[in-house]
């Protein structure tokens, strides 16, 4: 395989594994589950055939531009096998949340709705949902203790999505957005993570998408629950954290990078975004 692959842990009982990679080969695997667990899997793109007992997991997401996103919850509670094929050339992004009973003690949650082995329930993610998978596979800012708290925040985000509708009985609110407009918002979120639209006005942004700039920023909002210079505020001050902790840059050069004119505004947004001062990035984090 080629690309990146990842698991953290960022609670007792829940973990992280994040996956966007493409075959070099055909690849069969094959091992025992023996934990007792409920994964949560969230497919962006890739066909891997994926078995778990004798139960075919619906993961087929499809690939490139025509990708649908396809989201599952599986509970496991006895010890079983796992078995994945996948094919020569394909790409697989996904992120998998793996919840432990410890998880659900501490978070005050009953298992009863998940307590038949291998029950499978089927989710379509909505935009939000999307949005955060892709931020968890690729993300952009700091490491460490902060880097782990940001990755739980939007993990519960994705559990609460996918858990409501079984702990709950009631169904999440179908995604508002046509599928053009899902793909226009996720052009201009890798338009803003590059960094090419840090010195851009709205119409400038809008013009570089497509579309009318109100539809844009109503549109952005709907999936990513912020405005389109919120989110471009808080990645600049991710991309400065990154070149304080791994580049040893001052934290003038710091504040440029932010956008930041005035290094005591930029150490007060860089606190109130990450809890400590620049200064101590390199020490703390």
């Amino acid at each position: 395989m080629q690309g990146s692959f990842s698991i953290t842990r960022l609670r007792d009982g829940l973990s992280l594994h994040c996956t966007d990679v493409v075959h070099l080969h055909d690849m069969a695997t094959q091992f025992v589950m023996k934990e007792e667990c409920i994964k949560i899997m969230l497919k962006l793109e890739g066909n891997a055939q994926v078995v778990m007992g004798r139960q075919a997991l619906q993961l087929d997401a499809g690939e490139g531009p025509k990708a649908v996103p396809h989201g599952t919850v599986v509970a496991l509670n006895a010890p079983d096998t796992f078995q994945r094929n996948a094919r020569a050339g394909s790409h697989q992004r996904m992120v998998v949340l793996t919840l432990r009973p410890a998880w659900f003690e501490a978070a005050g949650l009953s298992q009863e709705p998940f307590r038949e082995h291998l029950s499978v329930h089927n989710w379509m993610p909505t935009p939000r949902a999307i949005a955060i998978a892709k931020q968890l596979i690729h993300p952009l800012g700091l490491d460490g203790p902060m880097q782990r708290l940001h990755q739980e925040s939007r993990a519960l985000e994705l559990i609460a999505e996918a858990l409501s509708p079984l702990m709950t009985g009631k169904a999440p609110s179908p995604p508002t957005l046509a599928a053009s407009a899902c793909q226009r918002v996720g052009r201009l979120q890798k338009l803003l993570d590059s960094g090419e639209a840090d010195h851009l006005d709205m119409r400038a942004i809008a013009q570089t998408i497509g579309c009318n700039a109100n539809t844009l920023q109503q549109q952005f909002r709907e999936v990513c629950s912020q405005t389109i210079f919120d989110y471009l505020r808080q990645r600049r001050l991710q991309r400065a954290a990154h070149a304080l902790q791994h580049d040893g840059v001052s934290v003038a050069r710091a504040a440029e990078i932010a956008g930041y004119s005035s290094q005591a505004n930029f150490s007060t947004a860089f606190r109130r975004n990450f809890g400590l001062q620049p200064k101590h990035c390199r020490t703390k984090l």
